[in-house]
């Protein structure tokens, strides 16, 4: 299938991007709605916003919630999971995770809220459900997709603001707001954000090809052979091998016996295939080359059935009967 290229000016340049406006208590989120949410009812509040500020006491979420804005998000948690049985570590995803500004009790001031967001040492992050932005763990990856809405106009600065590492900005579809694309905004040593060609966290993964990995139907072998090469990429910045995730290192095992026990039924049925000869019994070429045939029959069976039996099909019909 045909995909759409980046959006202009893949070569990275400074930001703040010049679509951005300054920050100011009233939020600019395009595609999204207001309502009303205290601070006690954002303890207990459970859907999906974009953004939530205690003192003006509103909430901000998206209007149209589709596949389309909800597929990139789950698509990511998955290549994630494939990944990580690369990298030999654990890379996890953990949805729409609060980000949050906390006062001195720990109560909320200000929550964002992303499609996405990325641990690369999850291990590290010990509070689920919500990330306190000053204290951390941050996460190595926001995801967010601008399927209606436009993060670049407020919400992108508020993740400089707040010293997030680096954010992916998707616009999926040709129904999106926008030309569908992917940018990738990473921190520079001067505290803001500038565009890159390729992801700081996931080394030479580049806008192009998370964009084509997050919207692909079906997922191609170009996706998979890039998804291993940024898999291998990290192992070996972090010292790991696909030896080290356990469900890899039981296939390979699995795999292992399964090999060696061909083997010795090659052997087997070679050892069967001279014994026949040798009695002068002409041997058809399926019973030469069909090597399942013998799988899981001991050397001894084998070779008591080749010994005994009259003909070709006399072996065929012993073998199949014989107990393994």
């Amino acid at each position: 299938m045909a995909h759409p290229p980046p959006f202009p000016d893949p070569a990275e340049s400074r930001s703040p991007h010049p679509a951005c406006t300054p920050v100011a208590d009233v939020p600019d989120l395009p595609g999204c709605e207001s309502f009303p949410l205290s601070v006690d009812e954002i303890e207990r509040h459970d859907d999906r916003i974009e953004y939530w500020n205690a003192r003006a006491g509103m909430a901000w979420r998206v209007r149209d919630v589709s596949s389309w804005h909800e597929q990139p998000g789950q698509r990511l948690a998955m290549l994630a999971g494939r990944m990580a049985s690369v990298r030999g570590a654990a890379v996890e995803c953990f949805g729409s995770t609060s980000l949050a500004r906390l006062d001195a009790t720990g109560r909320p001031q200000e929550i964002l809220q992303a499609d996405n967001v990325v641990y690369l040492r999850p291990a590290q992050w010990n509070m689920r459900g919500r990330v306190n932005v000053e204290t951390g763990p941050l996460p190595d990856v926001v995801l967010e997709v601008d399927h209606t809405t436009d993060v670049r106009r407020w919400k992108l600065d508020k993740y400089q603001q707040w010293g997030f590492p680096e954010i992916w900005v998707l616009v999926p579809s040709k129904r999106s707001v926008r030309t569908p694309g992917l940018e990738i905004h990473v921190r520079d040593a001067g505290g803001g954000y500038r565009r890159a060609a390729r992801s700081a966290a996931f080394p030479g993964w580049t806008a192009v090809e998370i964009h084509r990995a997050l919207t692909e139907e079906p997922l191609s072998a170009v996706v998979w052979r890039a998804l291993e090469r940024v898999g291998r990429a990290l192992g070996e910045r972090d010292g790991t091998s696909p030896e080290d995730d356990p469900l890899t290192r039981s296939l390979l095992a699995t795999a292992e016996r399964r090999g060696e026990a061909r083997g010795e039924t090659r052997a087997l049925a070679k050892a069967v295939v001279s014994a026949l000869r040798a009695r002068g019994i002409d041997v058809p070429a399926d019973i030469a080359s069909d090597v399942d045939r013998l799988a899981g029959r001991s050397f001894e069976t084998a070779m008591a059935v080749a010994m005994a039996c009259s003909d070709a099909a006399d072996f065929r019909r012993r073998i199949h009967q014989a107990v393994r």
